[in-house]
């Protein structure tokens, strides 16, 4: 049997239909089948006989059927803002944490009846879906991890700073959208991060996917792109310590691998992917090109690169430190879909391969098979719209997309003040006086009395806040004594300021390092006298006193020969006499008692 379906029609297919009955100019049967009313729901709204939820008159723009809610209409609208305003600041709540603060409201507010569960203390799994029902502006989602600093990173000074140094940059070298690149660097491990969704038997727990091993080797790609979706080559950069030919197997047409013994890019490789970027994209100081590119030290610190750059006509803009996810077009547009290609294709692989681990010398036809299918020109060109790069706008980002940095820059030792509960409860009750005062001003046939409306009024309204009951999370003010550098901003590092601040740095690191050398080399020489002193004062044996030894002929007596000849000899341990040792027959030298003490 089919599930019945209930409130198909609307509060104005209800109000047409009584206006048009009212006026006899059709009859009760009729009206029902025209506008497909139940028969006993018109009869109600006839005799205004309706006071279902908070619904008191059928001109009212939300009808509920069935029971009374268990949150009042206006309660679940500021339950509804709450949840966005978490959201907001980056601390969404879960299904149980709405059930449990749907509970925690009408226990603290005993004026309204509660119908949840006492033991759980939680909404049931209904009234939630019911709810989701009830306000289609929100839904389930599932977030991705936002680091502290890039909460805090993206602000709206740093993000403002760096969109009045683009626009300068623009519009003073008449820059468009064929000279604005972004260069950016992304990690690629044989292990594929998350394995793909499959088909399997419905109620199954555990479903494996096979994988290359536990942990893998990272390999990075250098990607480069600018705003009307021309790419250049890519860069591999493999974890490894020299160049083995099968590495380039299956590349790009036209890219360069090349190894590191971290896997990662350094200001040499830099240095040398820059020569490949000039290769390509052939600017000059006549037609100079923006390079968007991240504040890496192998990037922001490297000074060959900077000076390679200024003679080509490269303008190396950095972006602001921890804002990359949201200002960087290559994160936005590119990478996200790459990762998943490349996911996939691995997968691939390993389906028709069985057996087979991905190495690294696989890695790079995957990687660009991967690169193939993410390098579009509308991932590029999408990409630079949404981070406002170009064509150059920063109103893509609203001030809701820095409320999560202003409430962490926010610094409070107390919870929040309890005026701040007593306003928000006043406008409750006024909201809800509001509400209650239009529904009175209009036309109702329901008959509701002046003690009916005060106590809809009083279910409307809370004493005990939402905000109350689940205050905002904002940071405790602490003493930090560590020293911190400060977050990079955006900086044009081509310029001759930051070229002279650099070498100047350079200059000051090149003495602080030599003269640590010539400290270690004063240390090791003043060690190595010390040792050689000690060792000489070792090797040098001590003066000996010279003892001369006066032999008679007495001293060399044996008590067996009965002769005075100078041979080894050997004493008696009872007697004390001594006796040669060929005579007492003894060659090893042990406890000896002559033949007359035996």
């Amino acid at each position: 049997m089919p599930k019945r379906e209930y409130g198909k029609w609307s509060s104005e297919t209800m109000k047409r239909a009584l206006s048009e009955y009212e006026k006899n100019d059709i009859g009760f049967n009729e009206c029902c089948r025209k506008y497909e009313i139940p028969k006993p729901t018109f009869r109600r709204h006839l005799l205004g006989q309706v006071k279902r939820g908070n619904d008191t008159t059928h001109q009212a723009k939300r009808r509920v059927n069935g029971r009374e809610l268990a949150l009042p209409e206006e309660v679940e609208r500021q339950l509804v803002e709450h949840i966005l305003k978490f959201e907001e600041l980056l601390f969404g709540l879960t299904i149980n944490d709405v059930r449990k603060l749907a509970y925690d409201i009408l226990a603290a507010n005993p004026h309204i009846p509660n119908p949840f569960n006492k033991e759980t203390k939680m909404a049931g799994k209904k009234w939630y879906y019911a709810f989701l029902a009830r306000h289609p502006n929100i839904s389930l989602r599932q977030p991705e991890n936002v680091s502290i600093a890039r909460c805090k990173g993206f602000n709206k000074t740093n993000v403002y700073n760096f969109f009045d140094i683009l626009e300068n940059v623009v519009d003073e070298n008449g820059i468009d959208g064929f000279h604005i690149y972004n260069v950016d660097e992304s990690g690629f491990s044989t292990v594929q991060k998350k394995a793909p969704k499959v088909l399997a038997s419905k109620g199954k727990h555990q479903v494996g996917f096979v994988a290359s091993g536990e942990r893998g080797i990272n390999t990075t790609l250098v990607c480069c792109v600018n705003a009307t979706g021309n790419y250049v080559p890519p860069m591999f950069i493999f974890k490894r310590l020299r160049m083995h030919p099968a590495l380039k197997n299956g590349c790009f047409p036209g890219s360069i691998v090349e190894t590191s013994e971290s896997g990662y890019i350094n200001s040499q490789l830099f240095v040398l992917w820059l020569k490949h970027f000039i290769k390509f994209v052939k600017p000059s100081p006549q037609e100079k090109c923006l390079l968007l590119l991240d504040g890496h030290t192998t990037h922001s610190k490297n000074l060959e690169a900077i000076k390679l750059s200024r003679e080509h006509g490269i303008i190396l803009l950095q972006l602001p430190g921890h804002t990359t996810h949201r200002l960087q077009p290559l994160d936005v547009g590119v990478f996200k879909s790459m990762e998943s290609n490349y996911t996939q294709v691995m997968a691939k692989w390993l389906r028709t391969n069985p057996g087979q681990k991905v190495t690294q010398f696989e890695v790079t036809a995957l990687l660009t098979e991967a690169f193939t299918r993410s390098a579009t020109i509308d991932n590029a060109v999408n990409g630079f719209r949404g981070t406002g790069t170009w064509p150059v706008n920063r109103n893509v980002f609203t001030d809701a997309d820095f409320v999560a940095s202003e409430n962490l820059d926010h610094q409070s030792t107390n919870p929040e003040p309890e005026h701040t509960v007593i306003e928000e409860n006043n406008v409750s009750n006024s909201s809800g006086s509001k509400i209650i005062q239009h529904v009175l001003d209009e036309p109702s046939t329901s008959g509701l009395n002046h003690e009916e409306l005060a106590e809809l009024n009083k279910r409307s309204s809370l004493k005990v806040s939402i905000a109350e009951i689940s205050p905002i999370p904002r940071p405790t003010k602490k003493h930090d004594t560590r020293i911190r550098k400060g977050a990079q901003k955006a900086a044009i590092l081509t310029e001759s300021p930051y070229k002279k601040e650099l070498e100047l740095k350079q200059k000051e690191k090149e003495k602080k390092e030599e003269k640590s050398r010539s400290n270690k080399q004063k240390a090791a020489a003043k060690k190595e006298k010390v040792n050689k002193n000690i060792a000489d004062k070792e090797n040098v044996k001590p003066k000996q006193p010279v003892i001369i030894i006066e032999t008679n002929e007495e001293d060399w007596y044996c008590s067996l020969c009965n002769e005075s000849i100078i041979e080894d000899m050997i004493q008696c341990m009872q007697c004390r006499k001594w006796a040669h040792e060929m005579c007492a027959g003894v060659h090893v030298k042990s406890s000896y008692i002559c033949d007359l003490c035996s």
